[in-house]
């Protein structure tokens, strides 16, 4: 029985704080193993199982020699040492998902600012952005807590391992001095010196037997953990050591906030332009509002809509004009290898440079790092419509392709081919499009877009400004309908023929954005623009004021 045990009086159901100290003295003094665990963390029966271990062990000790000692201690070494060089490959691997996770996140962010930087603020649009941004950031924590916790657990393990060592060493010293002490007494008594080589060769060894095998605190920890387990000790039989090797530790992610089942976002938008030229849009101010309802069918696909109103303040109206309609309803989920999307949604073509507005059909989207785009439907100015993009993002510039065919554009098919580069320069965002366009009617043309942006100190941040500048030079067969809040839609060819001969349009754009405060900002955006057949100018500045809502938080 185990030398100091002390006799249980009463069963303690509530584990006591100094029990875990003393569990994690007994694990440095390496005669149990708590595997990287925290004490406090494990259930009783397993704090149980763990007093035995040491109990088992502690007696094994004190019955055997210095040598069984030595034996038993570099049995520890040889399992710290492992558990050290898997600990460190482990933090190795977690550096790395760290690592990766800082890019992703960045990546979206940037993706996300720059976005709402450009003006898009359609919530189809931006909320994918959002939620990308969104699980980015939540990665990246998780990655940066497990590997926090994997550079604990290393140095925890360096510093124990280092322990043993100093341990070992020390008891093998005593195991070579012991050994020199009997053959300076064989020798001394072979002298004829007997008594006093008795004497000096003795004292030497019983000095060095004397220190004890098991140390006075550790044989206190466990006489005071034994009285605390005593009956669980009793009952469960715990007499032979139960020692098994430990599994990594692996980390568990923080239980996620459970995400409502309908979520609502909304804007309400205050804008109005002022136009002078021939070949533009009358002055107008009006007021908008959208709400977009997002229905969480299965985890998995979602009904999502958008009911919007518009009412004119001043200037001409058009057909939406002080009417609530249900102008978004899709469908949208992940199906085998694609995000899918069916249904009537907003979609975006060549940064809207070709177009940017409704569209009723399908969507398709796969493949990394080159992701795949393929859309088929109609629009209100063609009844098919068909495109295909391939996008590649290498973090330090994007490259995308495309081909769309509008069919019929008037009485003419319109295909028009995309090639675009994107790439940070310091603080600033350069983009070049190629646009070629193929219309019979409306002519073939090549087309290009220049893009200089800054982001500023972030989207939403309150306080926080970027802004952006064009140069586009765009025939009318390189676009059927423009993201611009200027002209360009005036200027393109008329199908009808009933209107001027119009060839599209060249010259610069402007933009500028502040985050009044959160949820609400301003945007306030210019272009000075040529027609490209008639060579008329047209100036448009344009300014909106839109506040957000929504009914859950990020």
């Amino acid at each position: 029985m185990f030398v100091g045990a002390l006799p249980g009086t009463a069963f303690a159901q509530t584990t006591q704080s100094w029990v875990y100290d003393a569990l994690n003295h007994l694990e440095e003094e390496g005669y149990v193993d708590l595997g990287g665990r925290d004490p406090a963390q494990l259930p009783r029966d397993e704090l149980v199982k763990i007093v035995a271990q040491g109990l088992h062990e502690i007696d094994h000790v004190q019955q055997g020699t210095l040598a069984d000692e030595y034996g038993r201690i570099t049995s520890l070494a040889i399992r710290d040492e492992v558990h050290l060089k898997l600990y460190r490959e482990q933090e190795r691997y977690a550096l790395k998902a760290f690592e990766q996770a800082q890019s992703d996140a960045r990546s979206a962010e940037e993706m996300l600012v720059r976005q709402s930087m450009r003006g898009v603020n359609r919530l189809e649009i931006m909320r994918p952005l959002q939620e990308r941004a969104s699980g980015a950031r939540r990665n990246l924590q998780y990655t940066a807590r497990d590997h926090a916790l994997a550079q604990m657990r290393r140095q925890k393990a360096e510093i124990a391992y280092a322990k043993v060592q100093e341990r070992q060493q020390a008891i093998f010293m005593s195991l070579t001095a012991m050994d020199d002490s009997d053959h300076t007494m064989g020798g001394v008594v072979g002298n004829g010196n007997g008594n006093a080589g008795s004497s000096g060769g003795g004292n030497a060894s019983a000095g060095i037997m004397a220190e004890p095998l098991v140390s006075a605190s550790v044989i206190d920890t466990a006489a005071r953990l034994r009285s605390e387990f005593i009956e669980e000790l009793t009952d469960g039989g715990y007499t032979d050591n139960e020692r098994a090797e430990q599994q990594l530790y692996s980390s568990v992610r923080l239980p996620e906030v459970p995400e409502k089942r309908l979520k609502i976002d909304g804007q309400v938008r205050v804008d109005a332009s002022r136009t002078a030229g021939i070949e533009n849009g009358q002055s107008r101010a009006r007021a908008r509002a959208r709400v977009y309802g997002d229905y969480n069918i299965d985890g998995n696909w979602h009904a999502i809509g958008m009911l919007e109103y518009e009412k004119t303040l001043t200037g001409g109206g058009g057909d939406k004009d002080g009417k609530l309609k249900l102008d978004r309803y899709y469908l949208t989920g992940r199906s085998g290898i694609f995000d899918v999307t069916a249904g009537v949604f907003g979609t975006t073509m060549a940064e809207g440079n070709i177009y940017d507005s409704k569209f009723r059909g399908i969507r398709l989207s796969t493949g990394v790092p080159i992701t795949y785009t393929a859309e088929y439907g109609k629009i209100e100015k063609a009844k098919t419509v068909a495109g295909l993009t391939a996008s590649y993002d290498a973090k330090t510039y994007k490259v995308e392709a495309g081909m769309y065919r509008f069919d019929k554009i008037g009485n003419a098919t319109r295909n028009i081919y995309m090639l675009n580069y994107r790439k940070p320069i310091g603080i600033f965002d350069f983009g070049a499009m190629l646009l070629h366009g193929q219309d019979h009617a409306a002519g073939n043309g090549t087309g290009y877009v220049f893009t200089l942006e800054q982001s500023g100190a972030g989207a939403w941040r309150p306080g926080s400004s970027s802004y952006w500048l064009k140069y586009y030079h765009q025939p009318s067969a390189t676009y059927v309908s423009h993201t611009m809040n200027g002209p360009a839609d005036y200027m393109s060819f008329d199908a009808s023929g009933r209107g001027p001969l119009r060839g599209g349009f060249r010259g610069w754009g402007a933009g500028w954005s502040y985050t009044v405060k959160k949820d609400l900002t301003f945007a306030l955006e210019y272009y000075d623009l040529n027609d490209l057949t008639t060579g008329r100018r047209s100036r448009t500045i344009w300014g909106a004021l839109t506040g957000y809502f929504k009914n859950y938080e990020e």
